[in-house]
């Protein structure tokens, strides 16, 4: 163990070395104490007891005494320096790796046990990049290639770096790059080791535990993808809903059942449907997550599907769902031809404006009490029911009739605009498949990776874009296509909460305090 410490670099090797000497030094104090009491002090006298300490300290041990307590000074002091200029960022329980940043390591692994000091976190599948110690599990064999790729330089952009990745992948295509699901469905055998080994965090900071909120995640596949996403956005604090297709794998459906029994505060949607495309089924599940999340006690409500991933931290997302201040994130679009998708109906109840937006929201706790309690949504309900892509209407259209008075809805103009009304909930690359009412493509990007459906399926290229983006979540990601931009996103992810915790990192949340949905939101 000495040995091992004593060939880490420095800081951390000067941290070592100091801590020895301070021990020895200390030591070394006791012991001339101790026997300067044995000689000295003990035999006399009480009268006299002033006449020996002057003696014994200033005429036989004091030079020896004093040189000793300044180089225990001195090391204290080099300590401190240390530790201030290394920041321990992230525990683990007893036995396992204590991860530290520091200025001239990224980083570097020194084995100690410091309990409570922050939330652990075992970082198993995010290929944390040790300079000294080998590297946790990754989702790649390595083949001919000599090292994996840096995560650091994809995510700068490095054109040379992101040559390699791609040609390490291309190595390495025939090679999957999930886990065995059993890993999943058996996890209740044992959940106190699935929830170390999957490296969840398990304890909230209190500004985190403040502030819970609620999830709901519908998927019908890659239920390690699924699970993966949940372990990026898991706190305690918070709630999840998981909904899985009742058309989904058996395996599937098992491997999240699975997870959701060691978990606290994560379930299974007390209802499942079979959810097609454009039809009622693919709104429902969002309403039954909302019907299970409502007895708890949380502030926002956020819908996610298995194939995205956090842009920001849980920490940030607190932080920015405060600034919005009990406003919603809705977009809506009436540019366009979609108001024929309501030709065919009867006219919406209570004078209603619908609007045709994306089904992924972040609305507050008194938007669902309407949606659930209010018989105004009820009717709603029922009325786009009988229209073609309900899911994309409803949540839009009870945002933006201010009449109807919704808690944190929209009184402005309803279309979403880069300017003046931006769209945080999602970042998606629609290229040209998005144009507003001014005739701009404000989700026009270059996709490094390949479009589907005119959707960008992020690839590595793409991830210098993702980190730098105000969204929170980004769809979206497919596990077998280039996944080393999921691997890597994750690790920036990861890197990004154990740097918050360390108190290192925050976030300005001065611009989404400014956004007109804020200004102008139903109270």
């Amino acid at each position: 163990m000495v040995s091992q410490l004593f060939r880490l670099r420095s800081p951390l090797r000067s941290l070592c070395v100091n801590t020895v000497l301070v021990v020895g030094w200390i030591i070394v104090v006791m012991t001339t104490l101790m026997r300067s009491y044995r000689t000295c002090i003990r035999p006399i006298r009480i009268l006299q007891f002033h006449h020996y300490i002057r003696r014994s300290l200033v005429h036989r041990r004091a030079p020896k005494i004093l040189l000793i307590l300044l180089l225990a000074l001195v090391s204290l002091y080099a300590i401190h320096s240390q530790l201030q200029q290394t920041e321990i960022i992230h525990v683990l329980h007893p036995g396992f790796p204590l991860i530290v940043y520091s200025e001239d390591s990224y980083p570097s692994v020194l084995e100690h046990d410091v309990i409570g000091k922050i939330p652990y976190q075992m970082q198993q599948d995010v290929a944390l990049r040790f300079k000294h110690q080998p590297k946790p599990k990754s989702h790649f064999n390595l083949l001919s290639t000599d090292r994996e790729p840096s995560c650091q330089a994809l995510i700068k952009g490095d054109p040379e770096e992101i040559n390699y990745a791609l040609q390490y992948m291309d190595q390495t295509k025939d090679k999957p790059a999930s886990i065995d699901l059993s890993v999943y469905i058996h996890a209740p055998q044992d959940c106190q080791n699935f929830i170390k080994s999957r490296g969840y965090i398990t304890h909230a900071l209190s500004e985190e535990t403040d502030f819970p909120i609620a999830y709901s995640i519908m998927m019908y596949r890659d239920a390690d993808q699924a699970e993966r996403l949940l372990r990026a956005i898991y706190r305690p604090s918070n709630y999840y809903c998981i909904h899985v297709d009742a058309k989904a794998d058996s395996s599937v459906q098992k491997a999240m059942l699975g997870v959701t029994k060691c978990l606290p505060h994560v379930f299974l949607a007390s209802k499942q449907n079979i959810v097609d495309w454009a039809q009622f089924n693919s709104l429902e599940p969002w309403i039954y997550c909302m019907k299970d999340l409502w007895r708890y006690s949380w502030k926002y409500f956020i819908n996610l599907t298995g194939q995205e991933f956090p842009l920001k931290t849980n920490l940030q997302i607190v932080k920015i769902l405060k600034a919005l201040n009990g406003s919603n994130v809705v977009d809506t679009t009436t540019y366009g031809h979609y108001a024929r998708r309501w030709y065919e109906n009867l006219p919406p109840p209570n004078n209603i404006q619908p609007y045709k937006g994306l089904v992924f929201v972040i609305v507050s706790r008194g938007y669902v009490d309407y949606i659930l309690h209010d018989p105004v949504a009820h009717k709603l309900l029922e009325w786009v029911s009988h229209t073609d892509f309900p899911d994309e209407s409803y949540f839009s259209t009870l945002n933006h009739n201010p009449h109807l008075a919704v808690p944190g809805s929209y009184k402005g103009n309803p279309e979403t605009n880069a300017d003046v009304k931006p769209y945080i909930a999602r970042f998606v690359n629609w290229g040209v498949g998005w144009i507003d009412s001014q005739g701009r493509y404000p989700f026009y990007w270059p996709c490094g990776g390949k479009r589907v459906r005119r959707v960008c399926i992020f690839g590595i290229k793409d991830l210098e874009l993702l980190v730098n983006r105000r969204e929170l979540f980004a769809n979206k990601f497919i596990l077998d296509f280039q996944p080393l931009a999921l691997d890597c996103l994750e690790e920036w992810h990861f890197n990004m909460t154990l740097s918050e915790y360390a108190g290192k990192l925050t976030i300005d949340t001065t611009w989404y305090q400014s956004l007109d949905i804020v200004k102008n939101k139903v109270l």
